[in-house]
């Protein structure tokens, strides 16, 4: 019970952060908060590792606890199929619509922002060459948005159709996240990232055509690695996915075996076998440079995932983080962890050896989230 008031306190003392607006003189919206992932896959084979079921029936108490811990944002990445005819995917099933009108009057409730984000979209899913590496049964896409006329319009379909539909919500409770981590595969970075610009630019005409307000989030290009300068005159918010070092962050997650199996538990800094630093603050401070530019040109910037796998030590979690938070703040730019519950997240995260108090029938790293509350600028 004493945890559980300590956690209540400190919610309490920053539950007064404000929703989408500028740091400083910088243009980023200061969105905190975390990934839900009730609408995130159709395949079994994903949903087993998260403890989310993909019903769409977010949780209330989600909302409720990310408000009183003074976070304020929501990314919602999904799976177009809950939704749409698979033998016409230009034909979306209202009904399958209604848990996303949920999640966003939960978000008007409790003061959260929501960005919806096709996570999977109509021929495009990062995670298609994951789940052949490490043997995660899924049905792949069929096609791609990026050579395929036909599933390029039902993407721009699908974004056209939730701007119609969300129309006259203010910007400061509603975001269009475009693609989860874009990736045009056999084909090299450039010459993908020109695709990726071609049709990323006609999902933003739809969007704007139909409201000109709506905030639209275009994850760098490749991965969510780096922004994309091709898109700075869109007006649209650009957002990094914070995974590195990626033998820390992803260290023997499901979906990065067998390779990560090979991996040594990291450490932080991380070493080499032979002692020499491989990763530290500078060092990552140094691989974040790209995401200065954005805001030469009045581009807002935000990191909408980040964080790191169950089986890293927590003691390697919390001083990743302290470092990590610390340099994206210099960047003046908001962050969410890729989820709120489980792996990843503040709330039964499973890792090992971490101190968790009970929580209203769940397990809370209190540690982790003190860090996280001391790290966001008020």
């Amino acid at each position: 019970m004493a945890a559980l008031a300590a956690a209540s306190a400190v919610g309490t003392k920053l539950s007064g952060a404000q929703g989408p607006a500028t740091i400083g003189n910088s243009v980023n919206p200061r969105w905190y908060g975390f990934n839900l992932l009730e609408y995130f896959s159709i395949d079994p084979d994903w949903m087993q590792h998260f403890p989310y079921k993909n019903d769409g029936q977010f949780r209330e108490d989600d909302f409720r606890w990310m408000r009183d811990w003074g976070f304020n944002w929501a990314r919602l990445p999904m799976d177009y199929r809950l939704w749409t005819d698979s033998a016409d995917l230009l034909k979306i099933r209202e009904k399958d619509i209604e848990p996303i009108d949920r999640a966003i009057k939960l978000g008007e409730k409790y003061g959260v922002h929501i960005n919806i984000c096709l996570c999977r979209a109509p021929g495009e899913w990062i995670l298609d060459g994951m789940a052949r590496e490490s043997g995660i049964r899924q049905e792949a896409e069929r096609t791609s948005v990026y050579t395929n006329q036909a599933t390029m319009d039902a993407f721009v379909h699908q974004w056209a159709y939730f701007a119609d539909r969300y129309k006259g919500i203010p910007g400061e409770r509603l975001s269009f996240d475009l693609v989860n981590e874009p990736l045009e595969r056999d084909k090299d970075n450039e010459v993908g990232r020109k695709d990726y610009v071609r049709v990323a630019r006609a999902a933003i005409d739809a969007i704007k055509s139909r409201d000109q307000g709506r905030i639209i989030v275009s994850d760098g290009y490749p991965v969510g690695q780096n922004p994309i300068a091709e898109l700075y005159d869109m007006g649209v918010t650009q957002s990094c996915h914070d995974y590195r070092p990626q033998d820390l962050c992803n260290f023997r997650l499901p979906w990065s075996r067998p390779a990560s199996d090979e991996w040594p538990v990291p450490t932080w800094p991380m070493k080499d076998k032979d002692g020499k630093i491989v990763a530290d603050k500078r060092i990552m401070r140094s691989g974040l440079q790209a995401w200065m530019e954005p805001a030469r040109h009045g581009v807002p910037i935000h990191f909408g995932e980040m964080g790191c796998g169950r089986k890293v030590p927590p003691q390697v979690v919390y001083a990743w983080f302290g470092d990590t938070l610390e340099l994206i703040n210099e960047l003046d730019s908001g962050w969410a962890l890729w989820n709120f519950r489980g792996q990843f997240g503040i709330l039964d995260s499973g890792r090992p050896g971490t101190h968790e108090s009970d929580w209203h029938g769940h397990k809370l790293d209190l540690t982790l989230l003190r860090l996280l509350q001391s790290k966001m600028k008020a």
